[in-house]
């Protein structure tokens, strides 16, 4: 080790630009140079060392996340999701380089990348780093190492200032002093012996070095290996290989394939006695292996001599060392990288192998991309021909919100799986028709659990889903008897993901069974345990129960906002596109009834963001009821009545049926379409009378029904529906109260009461208890104090009859009298009459509707 102070200064110096590269081959001492500068580096760095099991796209972002996973807390648990979103997108490097972006901010902190040649040639690894470049150039520095700077955009970068020139061979290559000052430090190297070794190596420090060592291990060999002919290293190379035992040099050749020599590894592989071996070559010939991080490998330079040598002895050499190599890495458990290895050989049988071994706990724990990988590497004809791999397929389809593709793969992986995995594939295919809510999932999952030959383990699995199955057929005591028994074997079995599982959806079918104690009992376990241990997916669904009981039972926006955040945190450590998105838009209907118009635009631009292909008819119909109040805020009560009529009949419960059609109902009476609003109420009130429990949802309901009555004129009707909510003040929450007093200062309103002042009140109530978004859409109503809505209907002939009639001149006549009274909106001749004496003024002048006044 010694101090090339000109290469500092020179990295020094890069410093003044985001982009710093050293392009050189191998051997020039790229990273002796960062290792030098590093050490005196005052910035916040992270450094990354490439390894050859990191040259595909995401392997290379997988190990980049756990080199800043120390700095940048999360970036590590949250790179599933962003795989889950690139393997979609046309153009994946970009999508993963805006992820990375976000997470580095703008901090000040510099990234080193060194040994970059692992990727050449995987020109979506540059894409990346160049597309993160581009993103974070305020801010965070980047030193990049490579062999060849041809995928980056160097041109650009110079061009624009983002960078100095490369550091390249010219200026990395040995000094006659810098090599004097290296030689000092190994005995017996004299000036002669330095000058000669500089010259035949044309400086090359990491060549030098070795020489030297070499040369001064056995002095006698000086004249031979200085004047010998041919590559100076394989010259030095073979000088070392013939100092030792046959035995050794064969175990050498043998684990060329090893990324890393660490000792399980290489006892897995070659047994006990290598490691003493190998440790017995690093003693005498240390100038073969590099350590980095604590962990040893061969020197590149001299790993090339090994692999020629093994290349030597025939293919199927090259295949059993790289077969070997992957074997170990099994047994050791590190089975991402035996994919690798399999995966650069085309190894379409061991990938299947460790696919179907290990393929759904992979899915499960958020390292997805390493099996999609592995699958994409296949033959699209060994893919067909295993369950397994269609069934994965399947499943991410599903996951990505794609029915029909799902299924198709679901149906071919049943066609094709053996008896032993058959069970397996029908849990995961049951599943996929719950997320749909397909009533097929009921029978398929029934069959499973009852099944006699399947493991306890799975019965459970497939009782606990049978519970929401059950549910969408709204066959609640089946649901809540299918949970209790998975529960039961959960218990019994001890398996903590079975308990989160299974504690998850018995807390999902409590809270449909109307016990929402229970639910928020079970779905608490769930998450603790699931938490713990790592389940992501588990606790994002035991989080949606969470926020369901403080959504639609407690009312409580607050809370709900914070398990929807969480919910979000989760879906992104698991990669579950769906999760992140059912947080988002239900965030963004909370923050639009708030009316933080500011916090929901940054909530659309994280939907944007996420800019996935799954994102079909449900995502938009679940956006529908927020984007009709964001119309409603500015006075398109046509535009709202539009984006939720068609929606009325595709809820699936009926306390949301009603309150659809409340919801249409005044839209449609705002829009002065009082045909279509009259038929949403006719269908919000036969709803509603077909349920027996009243809750938040039912109460809802009727205070839009008494809304949309009271914007046709239908006072007394609207008096009605608000007598009924007042009937169960316990199923109205602080908000909804505050909405009900609202609708009350309305009708008053409405009849001719001088309350602007009260009204405004109201307004700000709404506003403080996280309704300031509707109470913003009740300012841009058309509502008048009766005259300018009412009495316009009314033609001057039928005008003057009802003065007349009210200044006791004698009714109007039958057939214009039943006009009248279905034009004033009131139910009875009396009504219509005392309309008239209340508002006599009225029928003479109109008045400007509230949204004029300024109430916005």
């Amino acid at each position: 080790m010694f101090e090339r102070q000109r290469i500092s200064e020179r990295l020094e110096a890069a410093s003044a630009y985001p982009v710093t590269l050293l392009t050189a081959p191998a051997g020039y001492g790229k990273s002796a140079a960062l290792d030098a500068y590093l050490r005196v580096c005052s910035e916040n760095a992270v450094r990354f060392n490439v390894g050859n099991a990191h040259g595909s796209l995401s392997r290379f972002v997988r190990a980049l996340a756990a080199a800043l996973e120390p700095t940048l807390p999360g970036v590590a648990q949250s790179l599933a999701i962003a795989n889950e979103r690139a393997i979609q997108s046309p153009k994946p490097s970009e999508v993963l380089a805006a992820w990375l972006a976000e997470h580095l901010g703008t901090e000040p902190r510099l990234l080193v990348i060194d040994d970059l040649h692992h990727c050449e040639g995987e020109r979506s690894v540059a894409a990346f780093i160049a597309g993160a470049i581009e993103r974070t150039r305020e801010g965070v520095r980047w030193i990049l190492a490579t062999r060849s700077s041809a995928d980056f955009p160097v041109a650009t970068w110079l061009a624009r200032g983002d960078s100095d020139m490369p550091i390249d061979a010219r200026t990395l290559r040995l000094t006659p002093a810098e090599a004097q000052q290296l030689a000092s430090q190994v005995p017996g190297s004299g000036m002669q012996t330095t000058a000669a070794l500089r010259e035949i190596t044309d400086g090359t420090p990491a060549i030098f070095t070795f020489a030297l060592r070499t040369i001064a291990q056995e002095p006698t060999t000086t004249d031979r290996l200085l004047t010998g002919g041919g590559d100076p290293f394989g010259r030095f190379a073979d000088e070392v290989l013939g100092r030792l035992k046959p035995s050794e040099r064969n175990l050498l050749v043998r684990t060329t394939a090893f990324a890393e020599l660490d000792d399980a590894v290489l006892r897995a592989s070659e047994g006990e006695e290598a490691v003493a071996t190998m440790a017995a070559i690093a003693s005498k010939l240390p100038q073969i292996f590099e350590t980095r991080e604590g962990r040893r490998s061969y020197h590149g330079l001299f790993l090339r001599v090994l692999r020629a040598r093994l290349a030597d002895q025939g293919m199927e050499a090259m295949r059993e060392a790289a077969s070997r190599a992957a074997l170990a890495l099994e047994r050791c458990g590190r089975i991402s990288e035996a994919l690798a290895h399999h995966t650069r050989e085309r190894r379409d049988s061991e990938l299947v192998r460790l696919i179907e071994a290990h393929g759904f706990e992979f899915l499960e724990s958020g390292h997805g991309e390493a099996i999609h990988e592995a699958i994409e590497a296949l033959d699209p004809y060994v893919q067909l021909g295993s369950s397994v791999v269609l069934a994965i397929k399947a499943m991410a389809q599903s996951r990505l919100g794609r029915f029909d593709t799902a299924e198709s793969w679901f149906q071919l992986a049943l066609d094709r799986a053996p008896e032993a995995l058959r069970a397996q594939i029908k849990y995961h295919y049951g599943n996929h028709l719950v997320r749909f809510i397909r009533k097929e999932a009921v029978g398929v999952l029934e069959e499973l659990a009852g099944e006699s030959g399947i493991p306890d383990r799975l019965r459970s699995y497939a009782l606990a889903a049978l519970g929401p199955a059950y549910v969408f057929e709204h066959r609640i005591a089946d649901a809540r008897d299918a949970t209790e028994r998975a529960l039961a074997i959960a218990h019994r079995l001890g398996d903590l993901h079975l308990t989160a599982k299974t504690h998850h959806q018995a807390a999902y079918v409590a809270l449909y069974a109307g016990d929402a104690a229970r639910a928020k009992d079970l779905a608490s376990t769930s998450l603790a345990c699931a938490s713990e241990h790592g389940f992501f997916d588990v606790a994002a669904g035991a989080l949606t129960v969470l926020y369901n009981v403080a959504s639609d039972i407690e009312d409580d926006p607050q809370e709900s906002v914070r398990l929807l955040e969480a919910v979000g945190n989760c879906a992104a450590k698991c990669g579950c596109l769906t999760n992140a998105q059912f947080s988002l838009v239900a965030m963004l209907e909370i923050e639009i009834e708030r009316g933080n118009e500011a916090t929901g635009q940054r909530i659309d631009d994280k939907l944007r963001a996420l800019d996935v292909a799954c994102a079909g008819r449900a995502l938009y119909e679940a956006l529908l009821p927020t984007q009709a109040l964001r119309a409603a805020w500015s006075g398109d009560f046509t535009g709202a009545y539009r984006l939720l009529a068609s929606s009325e009949d595709k809820q699936w419960s009926a306390d949301r049926k009603a309150l659809r059609h409340a919801e249409v109902a005044a839209y449609a009476a705002a829009a002065g379409l009082e045909r279509q609003a009259s038929d949403a109420i006719r269908a919000a009130q036969h709803v509603l009378t077909e349920i027996d429990v009243v809750d938040l949802r039912v109460q809802r309901a009727r205070l839009f029904l008494a809304l949309a009555m009271i914007v046709l004129g239908r006072s007394e009707a609207a008096s009605d529906v608000l007598t009924r909510v007042d009937a169960t003040p316990e199923a109205l929450s602080k908000r909804l109260a505050a909405l009900r007093r609202t609708l009350g200062a309305l009708l008053e309103r409405y009849r001719g009461a001088r309350n602007q002042n009260e009204l405004l009140a109201h307004f700000a109530e709404l506003h403080d208890c996280g309704f300031g978004g509707i109470a913003r859409a009740i300012t841009m109503l058309p509502l008048a104090d009766n005259a300018s809505r009412r009495v316009s209907r009314l033609t001057d002939s039928e005008r003057a009859a009802m003065v007349r009639w009210a200044d006791g001149d004698g009714s109007p006549l039958d057939d214009q009298l039943r006009a009248i009274v279905r034009k004033l909106g009131c139910n009875k001749n009396g009504a219509a009459l005392r309309a008239v004496t209340r508002h006599r003024a009225a029928f003479e002048t109109a008045e400007m509707p509230l949204s004029a006044r300024g109430t916005n």
